[in-house]
């Protein structure tokens, strides 16, 4: 293992040394910063160290090779997005806490009766509406062992059953999709409005909400009819589960946090607070009403902060070297005279293309400077082409390895490669058009 990660390590330096002596002819620094773009993205996608660590010494490179100011670097690892993916983490780690996370998924999931499209269409819709809050990986750990006991206590056979493939995957790509929902549903998604943002243009909780959600709400039903359709399953009813526990004093102080936060992400046209500023609200709250101790807040997911942070210095240093308008010029000459449509289209479709090979946030993290560069040389609107190549980095359904919820569900036995890439192609195909078609609304 150790030999294997040496190799990846030299073999990526190797790429960014190319990069760096091939003639391509880029004026100033760029060809510098494009070299430790090719470094960073080398690691970040062999895993040769962590994500993490690479994220850091994405700065490190910055500031040294790249001869960009250290203070701007390292304010990106505390950006306001971060602090909005922060309130997202403290909710969570609030809500697993006191099991109100489970709570919900079962109230909802109890709720679907018997009926097998019933479940499946409980499973996916309950696992999207946690996934608009909390991390899309742990949306997809918190509703599968639920949907585990349902094929348990109905004796489906992994790799055999239908409704077994169906519910799966219903939980996976439902953690995704419900990822689009919300400005901090998905990595991505805060570091579009952090691009944004910079260019000059306001957008926050609500200007994400009114694109993301009725795309969300679209996709998800149409990803309920292609599951059951591939995956017809086997029964038309299943046994009932067992009673849910009731509501406890903590899980409804928890209930109440995490409520009041929403009405003021959703509110912020009228208070005028940022949603960054909002994030920090449940924080305070949780500590002064007793539900969190010091020592939880060293359980929250500072690699994954640091990640983003490391993505948000790696788009800055792009777009501080002008490296984003040349890739963009490039771009601009590839879809010239096309129209909004094609544009849209082939944003997304771009975007899905880098999320098989990377993971979303080092797509976003590379892509979005870039597209942001491209609607201005464009003159196009930057924050609708920003917001489609942002989700068009969220629509990798096909492979294991495209995201965590989509490993997770091919963990359980239920699908394989095949399952999945039957299912995912489809569906990521009929989100892209919806998407595009959605984006020409906007």
């Amino acid at each position: 293992m150790k030999n294997v990660r040496a190799k990846f390590i030299t073999l990526s330096f190797v790429a960014a040394f190319l990069v760096y002596v091939l003639p391509f002819g880029l004026p100033g620094n760029q060809q510098v910063m494009l070299a430790v773009m090719a470094l960073a993205v080398c690691l970040w996608i062999t895993e040769a160290i962590p994500l993490h660590v690479t994220a850091l010494f994405v700065a490190f490179l910055l500031t040294t090779v790249a001869d960009i100011d250290s203070k701007e670097v390292f304010s990106q690892y505390f950006d306001p997005v971060i602090v909005l993916l922060l309130g997202g983490f403290v909710i969570a780690m609030a809500m697993r806490k006191y099991g109100l996370d489970e709570y919900i998924a079962y109230k909802i999931i109890k709720t679907a009766g018997r009926s097998t499209k019933n479940v499946v269409f409980a499973l996916l819709f309950t696992t999207a509406f946690i996934s608009m809050w909390i991390s899309n990986s742990a949306a997809a750990a918190i509703i599968m062992p639920i949907a585990l006991v349902i094929l348990a206590k109905n004796r489906m056979k992994a790799g055999k059953s239908n409704f077994g493939k169906a519910s799966v995957l219903a939980v996976a790509y439902g953690a995704t999709i419900g990822g689009l929902g919300t400005i901090v549903g998905s990595t991505p998604n805060v570091i579009a409005a952090k691009f944004l943002q910079d260019s000059g243009t306001s957008f926050g909780f609500f200007e994400w909400f009114y694109r993301g959600f009725p795309f969300m709400l679209i996709l998800l039903v149409f990803c309920w009819a292609i599951l059951v359709l591939l995956y017809k399953p086997e029964k038309r009813n299943i046994s009932t589960l067992e009673k849910a526990p009731q509501i406890n004093r903590n899980q409804k102080k928890v209930l109440v946090i995490f409520l009041l936060t929403i009405i003021l992400w959703l509110s912020e046209p009228l208070h005028g607070i940022s949603s960054s500023v909002v994030a920090i609200v449940p924080i305070i709250l949780f500590y002064f009403a007793g539900l969190l101790e010091a020592e939880d807040f060293t359980r929250i997911d500072w690699p994954t902060l640091l990640l983003v942070g490391g993505g948000l210095a790696l788009g800055f240093g792009i777009h501080q070297s002008a490296l984003d308008s040349s890739f963009a010029s490039i771009l601009s000459n590839v879809v010239s005279g096309q129209s909004i449509l094609a544009l849209l289209l082939f944003l997304g479709f771009f975007g899905i293309l880098m999320t098989v090979v990377v993971s979303n946030t080092t797509a976003a993290a590379v892509y979005l400077p870039i597209i942001v560069a491209l609607a201005s040389t464009l003159g196009a609107d930057t924050t609708n082409i920003v917001v489609v190549a942002a989700m068009g980095v969220s629509l990798d359904f096909m492979f294991p390895f495209g995201t965590p919820p989509t490993a997770i569900a091919y963990g359980t036995k239920f699908v394989n490669m095949k399952d999945i890439a039957k299912a995912g192609i489809v569906i990521a195909f009929i989100g892209l058009l919806l998407l595009a078609f959605i984006g020409l609304l906007w």
